[in-house]
């Protein structure tokens, strides 16, 4: 009896193995039907389905590979301690792995790189913002404890922080120097929310052995029944609220969104309650807002982005619901006694009341929609909140609050306004910020003319944290100009507008897949180009309206379609990778995805470190019969060299025959033509006439002294012969 038993057994495993194997495989099938999903195929196999972690370790694997390579090609072992932060994989199956640079066990303050692996594990490109030959001691002379002892006394007003300060170790050092000095330092986090216009989250940075405040800067971001509710600025509308017996409560638990009342103060927070779930009282108007502007953020991100919730997994709580289980994002309302501000403070939105002239209560839809996109921001690119990084942290939340409102009330002239609803309420028609028009916003006396709108009109000094605000302009007019269109007054350069659903399906994935906490103006177009030519291709409208649009507004070089002639060089743009280009010697260097490209994204460079030596060469025949054979291509140069007289580090534009032996040198470059990173000169047209009938070598090469480092950039180089 026991045979037939054990052989029936056997069979039914049999016919359910079969029979999961059939729907492994249909499931495949129809996966592979599907682009946004076809990732997830790859999770499916014939012994059963693996866990996304698999699926994400994987990506990882070949994210640290590709690093590798690239690190070596670039000659630093400094880079080659990569601790990785954070896996996504997107809806096209590409993974985005993000990197931390540390050195010794210590993290590199803004030394990131992200990763783009395709779906066949193949390399896509590598954002990379790690920092070059790093070096700094890693043992404290301080503590944790006297940094922030430091930082406290440094701060002044250390008697009105209202939570103990943290402390973390770094590696620091001044990007927007030319001398790049390393130093270990402690990142001290300290917080101010007391209810005044000096509300705040300094970090100041104390150097681990010395005590002394190397830098600063203000990380303050600002800027389930179905109930009804009457709000200040959307109407009646409504809102998703918990009952509990007889009691409503303002709280979502399926979104896990939550709105409190501050009731005037700053310190403790009541809930919010109604006995008909009818929101009408004066009191509860400003929750009604907040609490349905968070719902529509949080569906705008989920339904257009695929974002579950602020950190892309249904958080962060920071207030437990009324049902004692759900943690919720926290809205708080009525903060403090007319405080003109609205903010997201790392764990959760407060918005103040206004005091009635400047502002009305600070909860209308676009600004609800900036804060809460400060903590995708955080959650993603996590960009530093000072100087350009911020700039552009800024700009992301006005994008998207401006997306947000979009989304619910449909394109209008107000869709590009920021603030309209709250700011000054016995003005009619103004608003915070344009981003159709960023010098109609009001002059705060940071430049002649805020906000700016090109980069040439940028704010430069230390106010504002660097600008975060007033520089917020320009990114923003780069995206107007690549959703509507339209010329710059100044650069006079148009642009044809893809409309705002393609434009935000960039910036969204240039934010959360190609930025780094670091990442300039310069880095941004390069983001933003990146994730045009993944969604959309790199010979795309979209891909030529971001270019464009960044060209206008003083970022970048347009393409342009070259003159008439034959195009002798091939990828004279460095794109991609460096073929058909010969590189050689330490002082050679090529990326693929750098921070200051003249056009596209990659470019060679030269010098980069001291006592070095490197040429990069392309071989190619001038025909017999031309008449003209002209090279060009862009040059930048920066450079820690101070003197104005003596070239120390050079960089030579040779032709060479082809075995390599010199003909001439058109022209020989160094440290006295330094610039700024990122802004190139157009050099020539050298006529290589002399040449024609023969197979000759065109070759940049460079040699550097023992001190102070210059590096050369050559981009867009091209021989054209007619």
């Amino acid at each position: 009896m026991k045979r037939p038993l054990i052989f029936a057994l056997l069979l039914a495993t049999f016919y359910a193995a079969l029979d999961h194997q059939r729907i492994a495989t249909a499931l495949n099938t129809q996966l592979r039907k599907m682009p946004a999903l076809a990732h997830v195929s790859s999770l499916l196999l014939a012994g059963g389905v693996v866990s996304a972690q698999s699926d994400h370790a994987v990506m990882r694997q070949k994210a640290l590979e590709h690093l590798a390579r690239h690190n070596q090609q670039k000659g630093d072992p400094s880079q080659q301690e990569p601790r990785v932060t954070d896996v996504e994989i997107d809806q096209m199956g590409m993974g985005h792995v993000r990197v931390q640079q540390t050195v010794k066990g210590v993290p590199v303050w803004g030394g990131e790189a992200i990763v783009h692996v395709k779906n066949d594990g193949s390399l896509f490109t590598i954002t990379d913002n790690q920092r070059d030959k790093v070096d700094a001691k890693n043992n404290p002379k301080l503590s944790a404890p006297d940094a922030i002892e430091r930082a406290e006394k440094g701060y002044g007003d250390s008697k009105y922080l209202t939570a103990e300060p943290t402390a973390d170790l770094w590696i620091w050092s001044d990007q927007d120097s030319d001398e790049k000095s390393y130093r270990l330092v402690y990142s001290v986090q300290m917080r101010r929310e007391d209810g005044t216009d000096k509300t705040a989250l300094p970090v100041y940075f104390i150097d681990a052995q010395t005590g002394e405040k190397v830098w600063e800067y203000d990380n303050l971001q600002t800027g389930s029944v179905t109930g009804s509710g009457i709000s200040l600025y959307s109407g009646t509308v409504p809102v998703t609220t918990y009952q509990s017996g007889t009691t409503y409560y303002l709280e979502d638990v399926g979104r896990k969104i939550g709105t409190f009342n501050y009731n005037n103060t700053t310190t403790s927070i009541i809930r919010l309650t109604d006995f008909d779930n009818l929101w009408d009282l004066a009191n509860q108007k400003a929750g009604v807002d907040a609490q349905y502007g968070a719902i529509k953020t949080y569906d705008y991100f989920l339904n257009v982005h695929g974002r579950n919730g602020v950190n892309g997994s249904g958080g962060p709580g920071s207030t437990t619901a009324i049902d004692g289980v759900t943690s919720l994002l926290s809205n708080r309302v009525h903060y403090s006694t007319n405080y003109n501000n609205a903010f997201w403070n790392g764990q959760f939105m407060t918005y103040g009341d206004g005091d009635g002239t400047t502002f009305s209560p600070l909860v209308a839809l676009d600004v609800v929609g900036h804060e809460l996109t400060h903590g995708v921001t955080q959650f993603t690119a996590n960009l530093i909140y000072s100087g350009e990084s911020g700039a552009l942290n800024e700009s992301m939340s006005d994008v998207f609050g401006a997306m947000v409102e979009r989304s619910v009330r449909g394109e209008s002239a107000n869709t590009w306004k920021i603030g309209e609803q709250c700011y000054t309420p016995n003005t009619a028609g103004d608003a915070i910020r344009y981003m159709d028009d960023p010098h109609l916003a009001s002059n705060g006396g940071f430049t002649s003319n805020d906000d700016p709108d090109h980069y040439n009109e940028r704010y430069t000094g230390t106010s504002d944290n660097g600008g975060v605000h007033t520089n917020s302009g320009i990114a923003n007019k780069a995206f107007y100009l690549v959703a509507k269109g339209g010329t710059h007054h100044l650069s006079g350069i148009t642009v044809t507008g893809i409309g705002a659903d393609n434009a935000a399906r960039i910036w969204y994935s240039a934010l959360t897949n190609y930025m780094t906490s670091s990442t300039n103006f310069l880095g941004a177009r390069t983001a933003t180009l990146n994730a045009a030519t993944a969604l959309f291709g790199g010979t795309s409208a979209q891909y030529t309206a971001v270019q464009t649009a960044w060209c206008a507004v003083g970022v970048g070089a347009c393409s342009t379609p070259p003159p008439n002639g034959t195009e002798r060089l091939v990828n004279g743009g460095f794109e991609t990778s460096i073929t058909p280009w010969v590189m050689s010697g330490t002082g050679a260097l090529y990326l693929a995805n750098g921070n200051y490209p003249q056009n596209g994204t990659g470019y060679a460079y030269f010098g980069n470190a001291n006592s070095v030596t490197g040429q990069t060469y392309q071989q190619f025949a001038i025909p017999t019969n031309v008449t003209a054979a002209n090279l060009t291509f862009y040059l930048n140069v920066t450079s820690a060299e101070t003197s104005t007289t003596t070239q120390y580090d050079k960089l030579f534009v040779e032709i060479r025959d082809a075995n390599g032996v010199l003909l001439t040198t058109l022209a020989t470059y160094s440290n006295l033509n330094k610039g700024t990173g990122g802004v190139y000169t157009q050099k020539g047209a050298f006529s290589l006439l002399a040449y024609k009938g023969q197979s000759v070598r065109l070759q940049f090469r460079t040699t550097t002294d023992a001190s102070s480092i210059t590096t050369f950039r050559v981009d867009a180089a091209s021989v054209l012969t007619s």
